[in-house]
């Protein structure tokens, strides 16, 4: 047979199965030995006594001429009752030309079939192209879809594979982002995900099986071949022959990879590189949101879940995906660190964020799981940072706060900044001087202006409020205030000083608060 190109790797070789895939086709009576069979044949030859054999060609042996036949080392097709160890065809009970016949038509068949798609790639041809040759050779409809579930290489009318969805703008057919979900989620089809050899994959949303193989460049995960079972039964010599096709397929991704300067990445990694802030090819994010159905500029909200106890996984695989699928529309979610990352489209969705946090919070602590919410923010550019939010509400709800599984930024916003500010100066330095002061003058003194400004600044600056909080009478408050004023000169009519005073308390809170364990 021809090679193909420069890639041999794709060149056609043959195997016993194959042959045995059309003689059920033809409805012959045969026996085959298939152990250890493997494509390996070049080509037929018929076996006369005194050749010297190989283990690339396939013998159609004569009657009267097995008894002189290596039929435990060497492979062969016979009409006699030849039961060697070495894979064969034998018991056909046919005239000598029948066998030859279909034996040498199965040999022309593929040869046709690899030149065919050698034209298709040597010639510039796309995938569709490919896919379109591929049906007619396997007699089922097939597609190509890439790593981001984007449909490359589709030759029929869409109705007649599986339900895609068309996007507008790009043009282009995607798979449902809700098949997709199923897809990531359920562990059968991520087994499959990792094989470098052709499988067979049951679906129960499209009710019929599929012939795949995964696309590889290198170790890059490229996307997916799929011959779907509506027309014909699948046959045990196809697996082989679709992964040659899928040679054929990767020869012209490569040399689209070189003219387009493309990257596949996975769909979960894009999303991973753009929460992380990492460096992202343009058209990938641009095809994940075409997929969703999504816009640059929509409005979205970021969550993160985990498990409450560190050392366990979340597990959004179970229960808690088919809850968020029931709870949530429009979003999409990925595995990071153990923990369940979801991006939701608030410009789709008809929640808002108070219901997504009402509808959540029962299934988080009924899960013994925690999470964290992110403010609502727009366009994909700001994901980065909604995701640190998430992650930082996460780190609040995990273990500080025992009572509130579920939080959003907005509540630990404060504690956060303040956190982040102490990372960067010794409190010494950020504190108020007038709070040492006060509590310096509490310490030698007995007094309480310390404690009494802080709650008249909580209080509002309301006399009876704080009065009530401290539990003295109006009187006793006034003579305080009076008489820290004296003490100590503070402006406090200055909103911005009563607010870096609210803030130094918080600090010296925040500094002095137990580490959670």
């Amino acid at each position: 047979m021809p090679s193909a190109l420069s890639d041999s790797s794709a060149r056609m070789l043959l195997s016993i199965q194959m042959i045995v895939d059309v003689m059920n086709e033809q409805l012959w009576e045969f026996s085959p030995h298939v152990q250890g069979d493997r494509p390996m044949f070049r080509g037929c030859q018929f076996y006369t006594r005194g050749i010297a054999l190989r283990e690339d060609t396939l013998y159609i042996i004569p009657e009267g001429e097995g008894t002189q036949f290596p039929i435990h080392r060497y492979c062969y097709v016979t009409s006699e009752n030849l039961f060697g160890a070495a894979p064969n065809i034998h018991s056909l009970h046919r005239p000598l030309h029948e066998i030859a016949n279909l034996v040498l038509s199965v040999f022309r068949m593929y040869h046709d079939f690899e030149v065919a798609l050698i034209d298709i790639v040597s010639g510039g041809g796309t995938l569709t192209d490919l896919c379109r040759e591929g049906e007619k050779f396997f007699h089922n409809p097939m597609f190509i879809h890439d790593n981001m579930f984007a449909v490359i290489g589709l030759p029929r009318d869409i109705q007649t594979t599986t339900q895609f969805e068309h996007n507008a703008s790009s043009g282009l057919y995607h798979i449902p982002l809700s098949m997709i979900d199923e897809f990531k989620y359920d562990e059968n089809y991520q087994a499959t995900l990792t094989g470098h050899s052709a499988g067979i994959w049951g679906t129960s949303q499209n009710r019929f099986r599929s012939l795949y193989v995964n696309l590889w460049d290198s170790a890059n995960y490229c996307g997916r071949l799929l011959i779907n079972e509506r027309q014909t039964a699948l046959k045990p010599g196809q697996l082989k022959a679709a992964e040659y096709f899928a040679d054929y397929a990767m020869m012209i991704i490569r040399r689209d990879i070189q003219t387009t300067n493309h990257y596949y990445r996975s769909f979960d990694d894009t999303l991973l590189a753009l929460a992380m802030g990492g460096d992202v090819n343009g058209e990938e994010p641009r095809t994940m949101l075409e997929i969703m159905g999504w816009k640059p500029d929509d409005r979205y909200i970021c969550l993160r879940i985990r498990s409450q106890d560190m050392k366990l996984a979340v597990n959004p695989v179970g229960v808690l995906r088919s809850v968020l699928a029931k709870e949530l529309d429009h979003f999409t979610s990925f595995i990071y660190e153990q923990q369940l990352c979801i991006l939701l489209n608030m410009t789709l969705s008809s929640l808002t964020p108070g219901m997504i946090h009402q509808r959540l919070a029962p299934q988080i602590r009924d899960n013994y799981l925690c999470g964290g919410i992110s403010n609502p923010f727009i366009g994909m550019a700001m994901f980065p940072a909604a995701f640190a939010q998430a992650e930082a509400a996460l780190s609040y709800a995990n273990g500080q706060r025992s009572n509130a599984w579920l939080i959003s930024f907005e509540d630990c916003a404060l504690e956060y900044i303040e956190s982040s500010v102490l990372k960067t100066m010794p409190m010494e330095l950020l504190i108020a001087p007038y709070l040492y002061k006060l509590r310096g003058i509490d310490r030698d003194r007995g007094t309480e202006y310390y404690q009494t400004l802080r709650a008249w600044l909580l209080n509002e600056r309301s006399i009876p409020k704080t009065a009530e909080a401290l539990i003295v009478h109006r009187t006793t408050l006034t003579y305080r205030l009076e008489k820290m004023r004296e003490l100590i000169p503070m402006d406090l009519d200055d909103p911005e000083l009563r607010l870096y005073l609210l803030l130094s308390y918080h600090l010296m809170d925040l500094h002095n608060k137990p580490k959670a364990r």
